[in-house]
């Protein structure tokens, strides 16, 4: 409790109901190396796509998983994307998305409203076959007011960039800055982490975040925030893996009686 910008990630929702998440049209061209998505999309497939932006790999905080600088929105927002190479090593991309979408809640009229989360990127890699592990990208956002929630409009960057330095060690670093707006719950953040493999089944990963509340989300005078996390995953078998995560977050924004807070959990991963 308390944490206001650097989400644990152990998150309990009473909404058990289906839910047709997302449902687009997603098209490949140029030999894989441009495309495109239309249709109700997750945002954070596509924002500031980054190799650790996953729960199927260790990192669980926010700090890793999405840039605390960058907006969200509903997962299965009405919207669209388009991302390409314009050479060997650099890529360009586009999106928006419904600013008002809600998770859990498939409703085309919010779209209506015409308030939408943009964003631009630029990106570099040695080349395209190491788009995924060598890499540094810059995006740059938009999130228009939402009239009807009372949120003002926003604007920020991000940057994120990774560099695998051999089949043990993948070492990562992402930074960013919002003027506070859009609903954001950082001005500023930064976050590097290191994912060591130690055997083909075995995954350790230790990182360390920091972040400063955004004064128009969460109000003037909270204290920025520090987590430090690692975790070991288990990949037991080839559709199941168990991963005991543990975080220790400094400096809890939303609870000035407490210096710090330990996050202790287990994260077990089904895929069918």
């Amino acid at each position: 409790g308390g944490v206001a910008t650097l989400a644990p990630g152990f998150a309990y929702s009473d909404n058990f109901y289906l839910d047709l998440s997302v449902l687009n049209w997603t098209q490949g061209f140029a030999d894989g190396k441009a495309g495109y998505a239309v249709g109700r999309l997750a945002f954070d497939v596509y924002l500031d796509a980054f190799p650790f932006q996953t729960f199927s790999r260790g990192f669980i905080n926010r700090s890793a998983i999405l840039n605390p600088t960058l907006p969200t929105t509903g997962i299965g927002a009405m919207g669209g994307v388009v991302k390409g190479f314009v050479s060997d090593n650099v890529w360009l991309g586009a999106q928006m998305h419904d600013a008002n979408a809600a998770s859990g809640n498939f409703d085309w009229d919010t779209a209506k409203e015409g308030e939408w989360l943009k964003a631009i990127e630029v990106g570099y890699t040695p080349s395209f076959g190491q788009r995924k592990s060598h890499l540094v990208q810059f995006t740059y956002w938009e999130k228009d007011a939402r009239t009807l929630a009372g949120v003002p409009k926003g604007s920020g960057w991000a940057v994120s960039a990774a560099y695998q330095l051999n089949d043990r060690y993948f070492p990562f670093v992402r930074f960013g800055h919002s003027d506070g707006g859009g609903g954001v719950a950082a001005e500023d953040a930064f976050s590097a982490g290191l994912e060591i493999t130690r055997h083909f089944d075995q995954v350790w990963t230790i990182g360390a975040g920091w972040a400063r509340p955004s004064e128009l989300t969460f109000g003037p005078g909270l204290s920025s925030e520090t987590i430090f996390e690692s975790s070991y995953k288990f990949q037991l078998s080839k559709n199941f893996s168990l991963t005991p995560d543990l975080q220790l977050i400094l400096n809890p924004a939303n609870d000035a009686s407490e210096s710090s807070i330990w996050v202790v959990g287990v994260r077990a991963i089904l895929t069918l």
